[in-house]
């Protein structure tokens, strides 16, 4: 039988606390969405028993074209500053965009828009 690791950080919560600062931060789309805000989800990504390596997906809400990508590149900017810094007690070794930012449509019927950012980050188990 094998030894059974403890668990990697939870991705989500690790991007939650790092993204917090810049405006509310959410796992999940509310219903009465306000903007701004940015949702965060693991989409994937791999590991190699030592590392994890979590893809994740940031949507930037904003009132406006404007605000959405301006949260989006600052969500940006915070992630690729994040290596070798301690967010909720985990330290990020890697981190980059695998894929910039790009507008995309939701249902809305105001001028409100939404912004996708891709990142892979990697860390250990804490």
């Amino acid at each position: 039988m094998g030894m059974v690791l403890p668990p990697f950080p939870d991705a989500e919560t690790v991007l939650l606390a790092l993204l917090e600062p810049l405006a509310p931060t959410v796992t999940a789309t509310p219903a009465d969405l306000v903007p701004p805000l940015i949702r965060v989800q693991r989409v994937g990504g791999s590991d190699d028993r030592i590392t994890d390596y979590p893809r994740m997906e940031v949507a930037c809400y904003g009132r406006d074209r404007a605000e959405a990508w301006q949260l989006a590149e600052q969500c940006r900017q915070l992630v690729l500053g994040s290596v070798r810094t301690r967010v909720a007690t985990v330290l990020i070794d890697t981190a980059r965009t695998d894929n910039p930012p790009v507008q995309a449509p939701y249902s809305t019927t105001d001028d409100s828009r939404r912004v996708l950012d891709y990142f892979r980050l990697g860390w250990r188990r804490a």
